[in-house]
């Protein structure tokens, strides 16, 4: 396996610590980061852009069906307003793990060095996202902060994996089962979270609900 394949790889175990967070307290006194809101599918709130497109989607035929959807709770699938401009995303609500990551190796938006790149990001949106000037510009941004916290991810992951051989035992176990490296969804989970939170007015859902759970996340403090 290729020095690009394992750092990728690395981020296996590690998609907890990225995507998943704890909220402890509020700058505003208003929310009640001790209640979550009610889960609502993020992007009936703030429809983040497909970025795929046809010839991507063909090139990664084997990715391009949905695994099967978690299952329901009890209480059913979640009720929540939306608008006519609010339709689920096109390739369905969600899409394979690996679909994400073969995108970007093939736009080199994940380099062969298992760095992302900024530019061909930009280029991917001027293909994908050309539509909405705004959305593109938040969606860029929004990578770039992405970047700089999984290279602070992959610090912590490669001073552990020195550490601690079980660790590092484990990484490699995994390297050998995974089907893709997580690193691409688990980047662009962490776009979609970013543009959420700055979502434009022009395509924001404007319901109860959804500025409910935006004021949770934007105002609930990180632990």
């Amino acid at each position: 396996m290729s020095q690009a394949s394992n750092m990728k790889a690395n981020f296996g175990c590690f998609i907890v610590i990225f995507v998943c967070v704890c909220y402890a307290s509020a700058e505003d006194e208003s929310v009640d980061c001790t209640k979550p809101p009610r889960f609502i599918p993020l992007h009936m709130c703030c429809p983040v852009p497909d970025l795929s497109t046809e010839e991507l989607m063909e090139q990664c035929a084997e990715f391009a069906k949905p695994p099967p959807p978690p299952p329901i709770g009890r209480g059913g699938p979640a009720k929540f307003e939306h608008s006519h401009h609010h339709p689920p995303h096109m390739r369905g609500l969600h899409p394979h793990p690996c679909l994400i990551e073969c995108i970007f190796n093939k736009t080199e938006v994940i380099g062969e060095n298992g760095e992302p790149d900024v530019d061909k990001f930009s280029a991917l949106l001027d293909t994908t996202v050309k539509d909405n000037e705004e959305m593109a510009a938040i969606m860029e941004e929004a990578f770039e902060e992405c970047t700089e916290k999984a290279s602070e991810l992959k610090a912590k992951i490669a001073e552990k994996i020195s550490k601690y051989p079980e660790f590092a035992e484990k990484m490699a176990n995994h390297r050998m089962q995974a089907a893709c490296s997580p690193f691409g969804a688990m980047l662009m989970t962490c776009v979609n979270m970013e543009t959420f939170k700055n979502c434009p007015a022009s395509v924001w859902n404007d319901s109860t609900e959804c500025n409910t759970v935006r004021d949770f996340i934007n105002e609930c403090k990180r632990v």
